[in-house]
C-alpha cells in the first residue's frame, strides 16, 4: 500500500550520532485508514522499536492477546513492533475511515521499558483529542514532508517526554490512592524505626490493618515485598554507617535492628558480597 495515498502527512527525525541508552524518535504520522485488508500482526514484524498510536476519528481495532477491542476516538495503545501478543486492524465491518496519529521510536532500552509498560499499566490508554500529547504531536505538522535533525538528548528527551504524558494520568491515579498514603506512612515509619524489631506483623499492629492487607497493598504499590523493603532499608544504613563513622560492626547492627551479629554479617554478605569489615577497608559503596 502506497504511504502517501493514507499518509496526510509525516515527519521524520534524524538524531546525529545516537547514544546506545537513549531511544530515538523516528516519524510521527497522521494516517487514515479505509481499506479491510489493512492488519499489522506483531508476530509476522521482525522489525524492533515501538510505536504509540491514538485514534482521532472513526474507528480501529486491535487484538491483545487473543482479545478484541475498539480504538474509538480518544483511545490509544502502546507497544513494540514485534510483540507477539498485538495485531492492529481497520475493522471488517468499518463503515468510515479510521484516522489516526501515530508516532515510532526505537532503542533497545526503550522496548525494555514499553514492554514493562504493558505489563504494568497494559496496552491501552485514554488520550483525548484536546490532550496536551495530541496538541504536541500535531504541532509537527507545521514540519511536514521534513526531517528534524536532533541531537541524542533532544531525541531521548522528546520520547521519554512523550511516554510520560501518556502514562501520567495512571501514575497520578496511583499516588492519590487511599492505599499510597498507607504505603507512605510504612515507608516514614520504617526509616525512623530501624533499630526497632520491624517486620510485617509488627507493622500490620501498629498501623491497625491485617497482615495479609498490609503486605498486599505494600507491594501492589511498590513492586516490592515489605520484608525485603525493611531488609534493604537496613544494609542501606549500615553501608552508611560503616563509611561514615568508627562504630564497630556489631554497634551497627544493633543500629539497623539485628538482635544477632551472625544474622546481620549472614544477610549483609549475601545482599552485599562483602563482609561489613572489607566494605569498609575497600570504602566500596554498592547500590542497593
Amino acid at each position: 500500500m502506497e504511504f502517501r495515498n493514507v499518509r496526510k502527512w509525516q515527519v521524520h527525525f534524524e538524531v546525529l550520532r545516537p547514544l546506545g541508552n537513549l531511544p530515538v524518535p523516528e516519524v510521527v504520522v497522521e494516517e487514515i485508514q479505509h481499506e479491510r485488508r489493512y492488519r499489522l500482526d506483531g508476530r509476522l514484524r521482525g522489525d524492533g522499536g515501538g510505536q504509540l498510536s491514538i485514534t482521532i476519528g472513526g474507528r480501529g481495532g486491535i487484538r491483545i492477546g487473543g482479545v478484541d477491542h475498539e480504538l474509538t476516538p480518544g483511545r490509544a495503545f502502546l507497544h513494540n513492533h514485534n510483540d507477539p501478543e498485538v495485531c492492529y486492524y481497520y475493522p471488517p465491518d468499518g463503515t468510515e475511515p479510521w484516522n489516526f496519529l501515530w508516532m515510532a521510536f526505537y532503542g533497545d532500552t526503550l522496548c525494555n521499558l514499553i514492554a514493562e509498560i504493558n505489563r504494568t499499566y497494559g496496552y491501552l490508554f485514554d488520550v483525548p483529542r484536546n490532550s496536551a500529547l495530541v496538541e504536541r504531536l500535531f504541532r509537527y505538522r507545521q514540519y511536514r514532508d521534513e526531517v528534524l535533525t536532533l541531537t541524542p538528548l533532544e531525541g531521548g528527551k522528546l520520547v521519554f517526554d512523550v511516554i510520560h504524558e501518556l502514562c501520567s494520568p495512571l501514575e497520578e491515579e496511583l499516588r492519590k490512592s487511599p492505599h499510597s498514603s498507607l504505603v507512605s506512612d510504612v515507608q516514614n515509619h520504617v526509616a525512623g524505626n530501624l533499630a526497632e524489631r520491624l517486620n510485617v506483623a509488627t507493622l500490620a499492629h501498629h498501623f491497625r490493618v491485617s497482615r495479609e492487607h498490609l503486605s498486599r497493598v505494600f507491594r501492589e504499590q511498590t513492586g516490592t515485598p515489605l520484608h525485603a523493603y525493611i531488609t534493604r532499608a537496613r544494609l542501606r544504613l549500615a553501608v552508611n554507617l560503616l563509611l561514615q563513622t568508627r562504630l564497630t560492626s556489631k554497634e551497627i547492627a544493633a543500629r539497623c535492628g539485628y538482635a544477632e551479629y551472625s544474622v546481620f554479617y549472614r544477610t549483609f554478605r549475601k545482599r552485599i558480597g562483602f563482609s561489613p569489615e572489607e566494605l569498609r577497608r575497600n570504602r566500596y559503596h554498592p547500590s542497593i
